[in-house]
């Protein structure tokens, strides 16, 4: 399912592939939607019990449902702090999340140009690397298609002919796979602890070396900052590129929307010194935001405010560059891939309003240290321990590999499918 922006995807899409569904998903307001209106939001992810109704996950969740449902064998999404790669594991789905700036963003909305990454949910490894071919620019294309928000790479071997190797389709000899002590936090359950060592286990069965990381290497204190510092930059992204919606350029017609919901009250004190023009804009922004966009503009504005600057965004910026560092250095000096869990809970019920906001946002743990460093990283689901409920019987491994490794992520994730297919 490819969204409604024909240029650059669904045209390359439709010259390799043989036919394209163009269609919606439902999404979430400008990827932010706090778990109390996901109800409201996914409405296509329903069930007749409604004790069944599960969240499927971030912003990309209609993409994922869509694939899981099987009406469609390839979806794209966007992926910022995790939002392809956690609704694929509550989905039960793949989930690629390729190197930072490999895709175009032609026709994307910008959150935060920094970290937007176009991601691709699929029913199969194979199903994702033939899309990535199709999708990503080879240093060989024509120059004139060169889009400023994409790079070019330079295999000229395909992936789908890397990935598959047909003289050792199984065999991972001579790959080194770390597993970070760092990403071992008290938070995840245990469930996903053993799911996570059985699929170490698993690349070991197929000749991957496993090799723990230490902390020396990769910090805790860092990964467990990296938290916060995303949500600091992002909102500070976030509040610059939503100002474009000032009811001129982009927005609704703030009149229109104030009549139907009285969101903007004209008489308000406080707007007693704005221009006309200044009321237009407020007016706009109020009627056409929601709560949680609204909420990360006033965090993006107050970080980048001059006395916050230093001390916020700045310090912010700091850690990125020495979380990148680290993980950078740990992939060319000690390990091909990274392999951790892509959540650390399992989907939650939608009609449970006691939801803990925070250990949601915890979940962005494993996910985020990656989008921050823009490696790229797949979710594959792993069965867990059958005695667990319905909800529970799949969790989502993240194989992660240096930049422009996609190659080598990809085929450690098809030694996992196929393993699992196999029990």
């Amino acid at each position: 399912t490819i969204t409604r922006n024909p240029r650059p995807f669904m045209y390359q899409l439709q010259q390799e592939t043989a036919s394209i569904s163009d269609s919606d998903e439902k999404m979430a307001e400008l990827i932010l939607t706090p778990h109390e209106e996901l109800e409201k939001s996914y409405d296509s992810v329903r069930l007749d019990d409604k004790e069944s109704v599960w969240s499927a996950g971030g912003s990309s969740c209609g993409s994922a449902v869509s694939v899981a449902h099987g009406s469609s064998i390839a979806s794209l999404g966007t992926d910022t702090g995790g939002s392809v790669r956690l609704p694929a594991a509550w989905c039960g789905v793949v989930g690629l999340k390729p190197s930072y700036g490999l895709l175009s963003r032609h026709g994307v909305v910008s959150y935060a140009s920094s970290l937007d990454t176009v991601g691709i949910l699929t029913p199969s490894i194979n199903c994702a690397t033939m899309v990535l071919d199709c999708l990503a620019q080879r240093s060989s294309d024509n120059r004139e298609s060169r889009d400023s928000t994409a790079s070019f790479y330079e295999p000229s071997t395909k992936l789908s002919c890397m990935v598959e190797d047909k003289q050792s389709p199984n065999t991972l000899n001579g790959v080194t796979v770390g597993i970070p002590a760092a990403f071992s936090v008290a938070e995840c359950p245990k469930p996903i602890l053993e799911a996570w060592s059985r699929g170490a286990e698993v690349l070991e069965k197929h000749g991957a070396e496993i090799k723990t990381i230490s902390t020396a290497s990769i910090t805790p204190e860092i990964v467990q900052h990296s938290l916060a510092a995303y949500y600091v930059l992002a909102s500070a992204e976030a509040s610059s590129n939503l100002s474009r919606y000032d009811g001129l350029r982009y927005g609704i017609d703030a009149d229109l929307n104030a009549k139907c919901d009285g969101s903007f009250d004209e008489d308000d004190e406080s707007l007693s010194d704005m221009t006309p023009l200044e009321k237009r804009y407020s007016a706009t922004r109020a009627s056409g935001f929601g709560k949680e966009v609204i909420r990360r503009i006033l965090s993006g504005t107050s970080v980048l405010s001059s006395d916050r600057f230093h001390t916020h965004y700045e310090a912010a910026a700091k850690l990125r560059a020495l979380l990148t560092r680290q993980l950078h250095s740990a992939l060319k000096n000690d390990v091909d891939s990274i392999l951790i869990p892509s959540a650390l809970s399992f989907p939650c019920p939608l009609h449970e309003k006691s939801v803990d906001s925070t250990e949601m946002f915890a979940n962005d743990v494993m996910t985020v240290p990656v989008s921050l460093a823009g490696l790229p990283a797949v979710s594959i689901p792993f069965s867990v321990n059958q005695n667990t409920g319905r909800r529970e019987s799949v969790a989502g491994l993240q194989i992660v590999g240096p930049r422009l490794g996609e190659d080598i992520i990809l085929k450690i994730a098809k030694v996992i499918e196929q393993d699992t297919e196999t029990h």
